[in-house]
């Protein structure tokens, strides 16, 4: 018999609350990671939105897409997501840092709502032009930003393309550990979406994040199946086993009573960073 406990946050997938014992300890930071095309997008505006379902104040950091684009995307999935809010990270202020800071520029207007989210051409031309940005800068602005407003729920996609991007003149791995460990320290229950890392690599998000979540996508006997483990959860108990992930009308769904078939758990089983 599963015990379920109370007090915990709901992820907003079906079936993966009941495999972390009914959801993510609250106040925590989390890993989830995967291979470009997973789902790990769809899993933060997920959970994002089981938050503000819920009444609770929610803040994505978007680094990887547009917020028009984010928005564009989920609209498939029928969801209200006017009440997140967003914090466009993307370096567009660059061009401007030699008048003002860039903490400062993006700081005024960066966060708003995701249903107010418009594209606009000369913001993105700016973005192509100015690859870099500080992640000093973001951690300002972060930091701004939850002191002004306190949120529950935060989500920062994505913390591979913050490194991608990133100041090149900047101490990367020292200014990633002090971006992870103030996320840590906000309270909010937050997850910090990555690629999945690589077995040579210890990247600071993999020992600062108090749980991982992965998802997986494998093309077996020529058809993509997506599947979902949990890597570690620290202080619960949970589901170590592999289980079938699908992407419906709904958005991210997992079966936690069913195992993935026989070519799925070898792809795992091939691949040690999952296992040991």
């Amino acid at each position: 018999m599963r015990v379920i406990q109370k007090d915990r946050v709901s992820t907003g997938v079906t079936g993966l609350d009941e495999m972390l014992r009914g959801g993510l300890l609250p106040g925590r930071p989390y890993l989830v990671s995967g291979a470009s095309g997973s789902g790990k997008t769809t899993f933060a505006i997920q959970f994002l939105q089981a938050g503000v379902r819920q009444g609770e104040r929610a803040l994505l950091v978007s680094i990887d897409e547009p917020p028009a684009e984010i928005r564009e995307n989920v609209k498939s999935f029928g969801w209200d997501v006017g009440k997140i809010r967003i914090l466009d990270a993307h370096p567009s202020a660059k061009p401007y840092s030699k008048r003002v800071s860039l903490v400062e520029v993006a700081a005024q207007s960066a966060v708003g709502s995701l249903r107010e989210a418009r594209y606009d051409a000369g913001v993105e031309a700016l973005k192509r032009a100015s690859p870099d940005i500080s992640v000093q800068s973001l951690q300002l602005m972060l930091k701004r930003e939850m002191r002004e407003m306190h949120y529950s729920r935060l989500a920062v996609d994505s913390l591979t393309s913050l490194k991608r991007l990133a100041d090149s003149s900047e101490d990367l791995r020292r200014s990633m550990m002090s971006l992870l460990r103030f996320i840590s320290e906000t309270h909010a229950t937050s997850l910090v979406i990555a690629e999945s890392p690589s077995p040579a690599d210890l990247e600071p998000e993999t020992f600062i994040c108090r749980g991982e979540i992965r998802l997986h996508k494998r093309t077996i006997s020529s058809r993509i199946e997506r599947f979902l483990t949990v890597e570690k959860f620290r202080g619960s108990a949970h589901d170590t086993i592999p289980r079938p992930m699908v992407i419906t009308e709904k958005g991210l769904t997992v079966n936690p009573h069913k195992k993935v078939g026989k070519g799925a758990l070898r792809a795992l089983q091939a691949m040690p960073a999952y296992y040991g």
